[in-house]
């Protein structure tokens, strides 16, 4: 048998495994078997860090508008390579809203999944909102400063 095991915190993912190992060994001895379970560990639960998240969300509804900040269907049990980081240092895993309005819903990781290729510029613009806020500093205008001066 295979399958994922998805948690919000290292404590109840370690108690679960444990229980798997149980359940399993003590159902094959009622067979009068043995169960061999392997239990592989891929990603470790996202958790993002309090003060990061706090500054994701001011800037998010700063910059995308109340109406378009969401915090439905949170949190998400998903398997995720910025996990290794969150566990490094403090972070947020944010999600931008990259549905079109009339297209349906498509999957991450499946063959008919069609990135929103619009909001390429939103991304790099909330990730520059994000370097500015937290430098203390003004990019965009520093950039339009610079072209006037060579006008």
């Amino acid at each position: 048998m295979q399958g994922s095991i998805r948690s919000f915190d290292s404590k109840a993912l370690a108690k679960m495994k444990k229980r798997i190992h149980e359940i399993a060994t003590n159902v094959a001895k009622g067979f009068e078997c043995e169960a061999d379970v392997k239990l592989f560990d891929l990603y470790p639960p996202i958790i993002n860090h309090a003060k990061e998240t706090e500054h994701v969300i001011r800037l998010a509804k700063l910059n995308f508008g109340e109406k378009n900040f969401s915090q439905l269907d949170l949190p998400l049990s998903c398997s995720e390579d910025f996990s290794y980081f969150l566990h490094e240092k403090p972070g947020c895993f944010y999600a931008l809203g990259t549905m079109k309005e009339g297209k349906k819903l498509m999957t991450l990781h499946t063959s008919t999944y069609d990135y929103n290729d619009d909001l390429i510029a939103s991304g790099a613009y909330f990730f520059l909102k994000i370097v500015e806020d937290r430098l203390g500093v003004n990019l965009l205008d520093e950039k339009e400063k610079m072209n006037d001066k060579k006008k």
